[in-house]
């Protein structure tokens, strides 16, 4: 089988993990990239696209990027030479799926958060150095008591772990200064999702 028959065999959907297409779609690391530089260049660092890229959906790069999951699923298909697309919806959804997002206004429980009295993870030193994000906060969200609220340093707006903390049940809150992001986390009071 050629690699062309192969390609035209893959179906990419909103849900398809971006290392699929990666792998898999000729020119699809320069589009990504161009969509939004700022948060994928590091696809082009080999050690980053493989911790990184496996985490994050279609749908979810298409919110980062600020455009439509049917115009990234599109064009995709048009550098895989017409692979298969589907931007159907589930059953019974009449509306598009969006991913979770972080509110517009700040939530109730940081009426009483300031800066100083809740725990920072810093990734800025992590983001320097292009290193994986994921561990600490994945420790930080685990060891937080129910009603606990830490705050993330970062470079980038963490929209992957979006996906993860609502489906955790996992609240969250997110600033942007000149250089950085501030997301402050929320384990709300009698939390009682098993951690994976």
């Amino acid at each position: 089988m050629s690699p062309l028959s192969s390609i035209r065999k893959l179906r990419i959907t909103g849900e398809t993990r971006l290392n699929i297409a990666l792998d898999n779609i000729p020119g699809a690391v320069d589009y990504i990239v161009s969509l939004n530089p700022h948060d994928f260049v590091r696809l082009r660092n080999p050690m980053l696209r493989k911790m990184m890229s496996p985490r994050i959906s279609l749908r979810r790069v298409a919110a980062m990027a600020g455009i439509s999951e049917a115009e990234l699923l599109e064009h995709l298909a048009a550098l895989g030479g017409g692979l298969e697309v589907s931007t159907a919806s589930p059953v019974g959804l009449t509306v598009p799926l969006i991913p979770p997002q972080s509110p517009a206004t700040p939530p109730p429980w940081m009426a009483d958060i300031s800066d100083t009295n809740i725990r920072w993870v810093d990734l800025l030193p992590i983001d320097d150095a292009q290193g994986d994000p994921f561990p600490p906060v994945s420790i930080a969200v685990k060891e937080m008591a129910p009603g606990a609220v830490i705050g993330i340093r970062h470079r980038w707006q963490p929209q992957p772990f979006y996906d993860v903390w609502a489906k955790m049940g996992i609240e969250w809150f997110a600033l942007v200064t000149a250089d950085q992001w501030h997301i402050y986390v929320f384990k709300p009071p009698g939390f009682s999702h098993k951690y994976i």
